[in-house]
């Protein structure tokens, strides 16, 4: 058998080693990012619930103002909020799709 052919690393249990300690940073970058998703999602919750306040103080200078439609949904950079007469405010993600995306739309069928 040619020596050439089988190659062994010279030096397989550092890398290994190497290699753990690698994964064990970027497990804990990991650990880290869930830390400060699960903060950022209690601040807009927190958010999302105080909406309501300052939604009501609006609707009641509308009314004050003659206004009777005042609106009970919003849209925000692809965010639906929705107001409720409980108090309440829903936040949902909606996907915006820019107009400009439906020329890719437009070649696939054709039409380009």
């Amino acid at each position: 058998m040619n020596n050439q052919a089988h190659t062994v690393p010279a030096k397989p249990m550092n890398m290994l080693l190497d290699a753990l300690h690698r994964l064990e940073r970027y497990h804990e970058e990991v650990i880290d990012a869930e830390q400060r998703l699960a903060t950022a999602k209690r601040s807009f919750d927190e958010h999302v619930a105080h909406l309501n306040t300052a939604y009501t103080a609006a609707c009641n200078r509308a009314i004050e103002l003659g206004e009777k439609n005042f609106p009970e949904q919003f849209a925000l950079r692809g965010l639906a909020l929705t107001f409720d007469d409980e108090g309440g405010c829903s936040v949902e993600r909606r996907a915006i799709v820019e107009p400009y995306e439906l020329l890719s739309w437009a070649k696939k069928a054709g039409e380009e």
